[in-house]
């Protein structure tokens, strides 16, 4: 059946309806077109078609803005399978059908820079039944979309350039970045400004939140999801030692240090103020970042040659103007050198070689004696000097404080060791054989020799 015929059943069916008389064919018949199913519920009057548009929420840069429209007769009645055309600033962007209740709804999935644009939706009307054409229009809003940037943990005066702009956080660490087209930026995390920093502090760039781990990168806003920035926070910290017994170590005999941290280890050639980094950051699923002190500990230090500290006992956090207390296993030890008979005092000092090889004097006070504190634990060797005699180099063990005489083997017990003997020997000698320590008698001349004065 062609359209025309259609059209002439559906206006006949409404004539007949207007007349009030019934054909009982066309009655049992059920509408077989569009426009006859149309003609039929909307009723034998002929009325004019309304369309409206409802209000239209603003939307921001990257939403995609739903307009919704409603068709009606003059009495309310919706028009249901209609097309309505959308219309964007004169530009034609979509084309709905109506539901059975007479309302369309059109998703306009375009990319809509920042600004104010007239939206307009067209109904064409149906001639043929009476429904003539109908038009409606409204303002659509496009606000800039404002996207947050946190820095983690939260610090202020971060600077961050944006589409060559540059942004500063604020008291929370965050940033509010202005877009306003969608599309692919620019965008850098730039030097800490030392002015905006406390002086004792240092802030380096991290990582980013979606696993970017360069300062500068490019990204595409707006972003569906909130963007993090990671910072690693530095303080300098100081030392101070104390030996086995609590007595202050000076830090300049310290010839190295070294710390482990998380899998890593640092070196340091002296003891002193150094800069050490106080958290990490960590990702977690779905982009979030979480900030984590950083736990230091001593591996080893090192001081004339020997490693001063048990690995991993002494732990410390870093925070602003830390100074950490470092107990070391270092001893000190009393010497005295002594006669090894007679036990008076002799020598005027000691000579110590250290478990490096090196080797150093130390003078007797006015005691004849001698404390040498803060030794690393180890073995030493001392020996009396300026001693007359034998001076025997002893071992030190060094594990605790101690107490050492020095023994010296002098020449009045070498006198002694060698010269009692002899002199009993000899006594003995001359209890046995006592003519040999006695004197010849002189024999007299015989006369015939002799001289007569």
């Amino acid at each position: 059946m062609s359209i025309s015929i259609r059209c002439s059943l559906a206006i006949l069916v409404v004539c007949l309806s207007l007349l009030g008389i019934t054909t009982p064919a066309l009655a049992s018949e059920q509408p077989r077109s569009a426009e006859a199913a149309l003609a039929f519920s909307i009723g034998a009057q002929q009325q004019s078609s309304i369309l409206t548009i409802e209000s239209i929420d603003p939307v921001v840069v990257g939403s995609h803005p739903t307009i919704v429209m409603r068709l009606t007769t003059s009495l309310g009645q919706p028009i249901p399978n209609q097309a309505i055309r959308v219309l964007v600033n004169d530009v034609r962007k979509a084309q709905v059908n109506t539901d059975t209740n007479g309302i369309a709804t059109a998703v306009l999935r375009y990319k809509f820079d920042a600004g104010t644009y007239h939206i307009k939706a067209v109904y064409v009307g149906v001639g043929a039944i009476g429904l003539n054409a109908a038009t409606a229009e409204a303002d659509l809003t496009v606000e800039p979309s404002l996207v947050d940037i946190h820095t983690v943990p939260p610090i202020p005066g971060i600077r961050i350039q944006f589409n060559n702009q540059v942004y500063v956080t604020d008291e929370s660490g965050t940033v509010k970045l202005q877009v306003n087209r969608s599309g692919v930026y620019s965008l850098e995390v730039l030097p800490a400004d030392p002015t905006a920093l406390p002086p004792n502090m240092r802030v380096e760039f991290s990582r980013w939140g979606d696993q970017v781990f360069t300062s500068y990168r490019e990204s595409y806003f707006p972003r569906p999801k909130q963007l993090t920035l990671g910072l690693r926070i530095s303080y300098e910290i100081d030392q101070v030692f104390y030996d086995a017994a609590g007595r202050p170590v000076d830090p300049s005999r310290v010839s190295s240090m070294t710390l482990r941290r998380y899998g890593e280890l640092l070196t340091f050639d002296k003891a002193g103020p150094i800069w050490l980094a106080q958290n990490r950051v960590v990702g977690r699923l779905g982009g979030t970042l979480e900030n984590q002190p950083i736990l230091y500990y001593f591996k080893e230090i090192i001081v004339d040659g020997v490693n001063v500290v048990n690995k991993s006992q002494q732990r410390f956090h870093v925070g602003p103007d830390n100074v950490w207390p470092v107990n070391l296993l270092m001893y000190s030890v009393h010497f005295s050198g002594r006669d090894a008979m007679f036990n008076f005092p002799i020598g005027r000092g000691v000579e110590l070689t250290y478990p490096n090889g090196r080797t150093q004097e130390f003078p007797f006070g006015s005691e004849d004696e001698i404390l040498i504190p803060a030794l690393a634990r180890g073995t030493y060797l001392a020996t009396v000097t300026g001693a007359w005699g034998s001076t025997p180099t002893t071992p030190i063990h060094m594990s605790r404080d101690q107490e050492v005489e020095l023994r010296v083997l002098s020449y009045l017990d070498m006198a002694v060791i060698f010269g009692v003997p002899a002199l009993i020997a000899l006594a003995f000698l001359y209890i046995g054989r006592p003519h040999l320590f006695r004197g010849r008698r002189m024999i007299p001349a015989p006369a015939a020799f002799q001289t007569t004065k």
